[in-house]
């Protein structure tokens, strides 16, 4: 037998290597994702059964302490975009608090909807989350573009939906903002799954944690804006 036939040729086998590897961050990157949403889960589960009382008694003393979550998980993510590289550890905690500031968040969520409307909009945001994922993961296409316009439309909504709470209190308006809201965070999944395999070979060398976390995060971010867009499509009867 030729023993040459039966050699792996070196280039092939690093890159078989690597694809193990890439593997293997796409393992991590979705476990730090899935336990963050379990965390959320949990505590917003918590704190509109058990401790119902204690949540609405903290609204009730401090009507404005949602605007300070909300300004702490926006300082979390800066921070976190600052430190994934320099601090894993520090970049892993900041995810589970953020993680758990959200979960609170989303209690207020769960109390003003029927529990049809929040099966509805998870499951919903599941499947969609989960299509645009595959795609961001197997499609040939860069999708930079993609990225870079849904990040753009982002601001627009965020600014639109200010203006809207503010000044124009159109419910129609809020309606459509969910409807591109959707489709903006969906896009944003495909692109931030493409990325995930950018951010492997470009820190391939270094210890990963840190990186894998902060991934984690911005998927975290697409699901949960998905979902409570959804929410407001299909619970816009119910309020």
């Amino acid at each position: 037998m030729d023993n040459q036939n039966n050699m792996q040729h070196p280039g092939q086998f690093v890159h078989q290597t690597n694809v193990g590897e890439l593997n293997k961050f796409y393992g991590k990157v979705y476990g730090i994702f899935a336990a963050g949403l379990g965390m959320s889960a949990l505590t917003a589960w918590l704190g509109s059964t058990i401790f119902k009382t204690q949540f609405l008694n903290f609204i009730d003393r401090f009507p404005l302490g949602f605007w300070g979550l909300w300004i702490a998980q926006l300082i979390l993510v800066l921070v976190m975009g600052k430190k994934a590289t320099k601090n894993p550890s520090f970049t892993l905690a900041g995810f589970i608090v953020y993680s758990l500031l959200t979960g609170v968040t989303l209690t207020v969520t769960l109390m003003s909807y029927s529990q049809a409307t929040v099966v509805q909009a998870f499951v919903t945001a599941a499947v969609t989350f989960a299509g645009a994922a595959l795609v961001g993961m197997f499609i040939k296409k860069d999708l930079s573009i993609i990225g870079r316009i849904s990040l753009i439309l982002v601001w627009g909504l965020i600014i639109t939906m200010l203006l809207n709470v503010f000044i124009f209190h159109s419910s129609g308006l809020d309606l459509a903002l969910a409807v591109v809201g959707v489709v903006v965070f969906t896009g944003l999944t495909a692109y931030d799954n493409q990325m995930i395999r950018t951010y492997f070979y470009q820190f391939q060398n270094q210890e990963n944690t840190g990186i894998a976390a902060f991934v984690a995060l911005q998927l975290y971010l697409d699901f949960i804006n998905i979902f409570l867009y959804l929410f407001r499509i299909f619970g816009y009867d119910d309020n």
